[in-house]
């Protein structure tokens, strides 16, 4: 398979591998604002973190042999976000030759109380 290369919108959203595998960072910056009145992060950004984590959890698991598509996904915003950094945790639910089914938890002050909650659909294309 080709090498995967990095998105445009990986860069516009800032998002880093965290210090554990599963575990990922997104940088706040001002253009990720969706309601200036109270400053609350765009639901497209907390949902566009959730998926592209999902699929890199993917990547983690299987290594680079392998192409991911996001094929389906259902997102649960908890609580407003703040205009603050948001942790992403994505755990391997369940993994196939074809499909893998990732949940991705968002938060920003404790894990413990998440912003959003995903769970991704994956299709897996392997090279043979």
């Amino acid at each position: 398979m080709e090498d995967q290369k990095t998105p445009q919108y990986v860069e516009w959203l800032s998002i880093k591998p965290g210090s554990e595998p599963g575990l990922f960072l997104h940088n706040f910056a001002e253009h990720h604002i969706g309601n200036p009145f109270i400053r609350s992060l765009h639901g497209g950004v907390t949902g566009a973190i959730t998926e592209y984590c999902a699929e890199q959890v993917v990547f983690q698991e299987l290594g680079s042999e392998v192409s991911c598509k996001l094929t389906s996904n259902s997102m649960n915003y908890l609580r407003v976000t703040k205009a603050e950094n948001i942790f992403a945790r994505a755990k391997i639910t369940r993994i196939s030759r074809r499909m893998a089914f990732v949940d991705v938890v968002c938060w920003q002050d404790d894990e413990s109380i998440p912003v959003t909650q995903g769970q991704c659909t994956i299709r897996i294309f392997r090279s043979e």
